[in-house]
């Protein structure tokens, strides 16, 4: 049903956020390693990430108390070792990182597995909010779905710390590729995933049926048209918003992302037909007559 707040969606938004943004930290740690002038002052930028992408986790824990336990895997056990696994890492990697010269080998280690953690809990997250729905709901792109919006999101709050804490000209315009990228597998999952329930207009329990196609182009428009919009602004005009520019791509990504989150919630919920069997073709008699 959808109702006017939700603390569930907004928790998952937040938290494929946060669980996105330990991917990238995860990669950016375990690549970026030297004592080199601008590698050292990159360190500031990865332990702010490491901290906000874990402040955002955090937010997983409203998820993981409303999943289930009574389906056939475990999905709640299984997500909570694997977000278990992503904090121990990220404070792995966060005292690794405050030591004057870090293990290389140590350090890349606890990233990858930092990254590892982080991609197997969204996917558990994702498992769980397939768990309690309706028998006849098409859920197998719902997982894929939220890795795909955790590595857009997670990125997006990257690139607005970039600009906010390692301002430069050049560093905001270079991720636009790699945004639009991400906003168009964002956006695809979600259309396949609608076409797969029948389609982008149709209906859901406890909305009015001329509301659900709005709602869905609008979730379309936050999570990938907006974005690129303002990425594609970024990098025609630099120097017009620099620092605000990419806040104001994350939080379209996060409002879209409640928004789908709660949409999703009231789709599982609603009652469908079984998927119609295609007819099969009838066999003609091999016999022949004497």
């Amino acid at each position: 049903m959808i109702r006017r707040f939700s603390l569930q969606a907004l928790a998952s938004a937040l938290a494929g956020a946060g669980l996105g943004l330990f991917v990238w930290m995860g990669i950016s740690v375990a690549l970026l390693q030297a004592n080199s002038g601008n590698l050292v002052a990159l360190r500031s930028l990865q332990h702010t990430g490491l901290v906000i992408a874990g402040l955002l986790t955090l937010a997983s824990l409203v998820n993981l108390r409303a999943c289930p336990t009574a389906s056939g895997i475990k999905w709640r056990q299984i997500t909570a070792g694997a977000l278990v696994l992503t904090l121990a890492s990220a404070v792995a990697v966060l005292i690794l990182l405050s030591l004057r010269t870090p293990t290389p080998g140590w350090t890349a280690l606890c990233a990858a597995l930092l990254s590892i953690g982080a991609i197997a809990t969204t996917l558990g997250l994702g498992m769980c909010a397939t768990t309690s729905s309706h028998a006849n709901w098409q859920r197998q792109m719902v997982a894929p779905g939220f890795l795909a919006y955790a590595l857009l999101a997670g990125a997006t709050v990257l690139f607005a710390l970039i600009a906010l804490k390692w301002p430069g000209q050049g560093l905001l315009s270079m991720p636009a590729v790699s945004l639009v990228t991400l906003a168009v597998m964002v956006a695809a999952t979600k259309v396949l995933y609608w076409s797969e329930n029948g389609s982008l207009r149709a209906g859901v329990h406890g909305l009015a049926d001329n509301l659900a196609l709005p709602l869905r182009v609008v979730i379309l428009a936050l999570l990938a048209v907006i974005p690129a919009l303002l990425t594609l602004a970024l990098v025609l005009w630099p120097g017009f918003f620099p620092r605000t520019g990419w806040s104001l791509v994350a939080l379209s990504i996060l409002a879209g992302g409640y928004l789908e989150r709660q949409l999703l919630a009231a789709e599982a919920a609603t009652p469908r037909d079984p998927p119609k069997q295609r007819p099969v073709a009838k066999q003609k008699s091999g016999k022949t007559e004497q």
